[in-house]
C-alpha cells in the first residue's frame, strides 16, 4: 500500500484528503504543522508528500528546503498545495525541487492522478502525462476502441502552434505551464458541453486529442481558440503582446494559438494499427538480437 503524507493545517481539507485517498487504496499520514511534517517524513518515508504552503509555524518552501537538505528525505516527491496562483510562486516552488504544484480549490481526482503518475514515474513507466495527468498515447490506444465504434463521436486534434518557439524564448518551465493550463482549459470546456462521454488525451507535448459528441463539436471548435487566445496572453511579456509577435534572436516569431483539425475514426484506427505494428516489430527485433558478446569470438585468441 502506497503511503502519503498530507501536510495541511485546515482540518476539514486534511480529513477530506485522508478519507478520499484511503478509499482509493492509500495509507495516509496527516500533519498539521511544518515541524510535525518534517518529523513524520523522516520517520515514515512516504512515497509522496502533499504539502500546503501556508502553515502556522513555517511555510511550505522552508519545509521543502529542509526535506531536500536531509539525505533521508531528499528524494521523496513533493506536490505543493496552496491558495496561491501567481506564476512567481509556482516558479519558486518548482525551483526548490518540488515535483508538482496544484492550487485550491482543487479537483481531488486530478490530485489523485498526479499522485498516481508521480508514483508510476518513480517506480516505472506511466500511462499519463506528468504535467497534465492526461492519458498519453499508450493509454489513448487502450481507451479509444470503444469511442471509435460510436458513430456519434467526433475526434479533434488540438495543436498549440508555436509552442516550441515559445519554449525557446521563455524556457521549459513556462512551456510546461502553458501545456498544463491548456489541458485545464480544454477539460473545463468539455465538462461544460459533454461531461459524461467526452474524452481528452495528451499524445505529444504540443498536441491534445479529444473525442466529443457531434452535437457539442461546433461549440468546442469555436470557443477553444478564442479562450486560448485570451489565456495565452498571461504568458508573454508586455513588449511581445504589444508587438503581436515574439521578438527573438532569430527575428520575430508568431504567438501561440490553438489549431483544431477533425480526424476521422478510420484515420485514428490506421494510426493505432501503425503504432502497434511498430511496437511488435521492435519487440521482434529485441528477441532476435544475438546473445551478449561476452563469449569468446570465433576469430579471437585461442
Amino acid at each position: 500500500m502506497n503511503k502519503l503524507l498530507v501536510v495541511e493545517d485546515e482540518v476539514i481539507t486534511s480529513d477530506l484528503l485522508r478519507r478520499y485517498f484511503e478509499m482509493v487504496g492509500y495509507e495516509v499520514i496527516n500533519a498539521l504543522t511544518g515541524t510535525d511534517a518534517i518529523e513524520k517524513a523522516n520517520d515514515q518515508l512516504p512515497e509522496v508528500i502533499i504539502l500546503d504552503i501556508m502553515l502556522p509555524d513555517m511555510d511550505g518552501y522552508e519545509i521543502c528546503r529542509r526535506l531536500r537538505a536531509n539525505e533521508r528525505t531528499n528524494r521523496i516527491p513533493i506536490i505543493f498545495l496552496t491558495q496561491k496562483d501567481e506564476r512567481r510562486d509556482r516558479l519558486d516552488g518548482l525551483g526548490l525541487g518540488a515535483d508538482d504544484y496544484i492550487t485550491k480549490p482543487f479537483d481531488v481526482e486530478e490530485l489523485r492522478l498526479r499522485v498516481h503518475n508521480i508514483i508510476n514515474r518513480v517506480g516505472g513507466t506511466s500511462l499519463v502525462d506528468a504535467r497534465t495527468s492526461l492519458p498519453n498515447m499508450d493509454l489513448i490506444k487502450e481507451r479509444l476502441p470503444k469511442l471509435l465504434n460510436d458513430p456519434a463521436s467526433i475526434f479533434v486534434d488540438i495543436q498549440i502552434e508555436s509552442l516550441f518557439g515559445f519554449e525557446a524564448k521563455y524556457g521549459p518551465v513556462a512551456a510546461n505551464q502553458v501545456i498544463r493550463s491548456s489541458a485545464k482549459l480544454i477539460g473545463d470546456l468539455l465538462h461544460q458541453v459533454d461531461p459524461t462521454s467526452s474524452f481528452i488525451g495528451h499524445p505529444r507535448d504540443d498536441h491534445f486529442l479529444i473525442a466529443i459528441k457531434d452535437a457539442a463539436a461546433e461549440r468546442v471548435e469555436k470557443e477553444l481558440p478564442e479562450k486560448f487566445a485570451e489565456l495565452s496572453r498571461k504568458f508573454y511579456s508586455s513588449d511581445d503582446l504589444e508587438a503581436g509577435h515574439m521578438e527573438t534572436e532569430d527575428g520575430p516569431k508568431p504567438l501561440m494559438k490553438f489549431k483544431l483539425v477533425r480526424i476521422s475514426a478510420q484515420t485514428l484506427k490506421n494510426i493505432i494499427k501503425q503504432m502497434e505494428e511498430r511496437e511488435a516489430g521492435r519487440k521482434r527485433a529485441e528477441q532476435d538480437k544475438p546473445a551478449s558478446s561476452s563469449e569468446p569470438s570465433a576469430n579471437g585468441p585461442g
